[in-house]
């Protein structure tokens, strides 16, 4: 059986796989697919669930004008956003990786708010940059592997939703949902149902 994207273990190499993951709230999916995801620095209202001072940060080093991917499901951010909004629920938008590479997207090998100064390259050299080795142990308790994996890719501009290659939900109940709403908008975007690539 062909394994999904994602729907990885320990064991998978993170390097090898096909996308890049944008968690976010249920509720901002209907805006999205009408508008695209856009940079914060565009956003007006939508349902935040980034930490204050991670916004902050951003917005001081101009990275509010990116819109930014991490590169596997269940990272440390979507980790701590559902455990911190149980009552929420949420859906993962991808990309494929080589669409990222020939829009020219911008690469930070760490945790933006790592303590080693920011980082910010081109796709390939960003790529070739990050320690795949350290980010594919996924050791959370080691505050170097913690920061390792949460590498984001950022794209520079609006991410329409023609661009998207899966929406990934947590049921069937949420995957009807979005298919509707996909539909209505004459879009024709992959939905699938992979509880495990969730934390609940």
């Amino acid at each position: 059986m062909r394994r999904i994207d994602g729907d990885a273990d320990k064991m998978t190499d993170i390097r090898t796989q096909q996308l890049l993951y944008h968690l976010t709230d249920l509720e901002n999916l209907e805006s999205i697919l009408n508008t695209g995801l856009l940079p914060r620095n565009q956003l007006d209202r939508f349902h935040d669930i980034a930490d204050p001072e991670i916004i902050d940060h951003r917005r001081r080093h101009n990275l509010d004008s990116h819109v930014p991917f991490h590169w596997f499901a269940r990272n440390p951010f979507d980790g701590r956003v559902q455990t911190d909004h149980p009552d929420k629920e949420f859906v993962l938008i991808t990309v494929n990786r080589l669409f990222a590479a020939r829009q020219k997207w911008r690469i930070i090998p760490r945790h933006p708010l790592s303590n080693e100064e920011l980082e910010l390259h081109d796709y390939e050299p960003g790529f070739n940059a990050i320690d795949w080795e350290v980010m594919n142990q996924r050791d959370y308790h080691d505050p170097e592997c913690k920061s390792i994996c949460m590498a984001e890719c950022l794209s520079p501009r609006i991410v329409r939703p023609t661009d998207f290659a899966i929406i990934f939900v947590r049921n069937d109940e949420i995957k009807a949902i979005v298919w509707e709403m996909a539909q209505l908008r004459g879009l024709n975007i992959n939905v699938i149902s992979n509880r495990h690539m969730f934390t609940r």
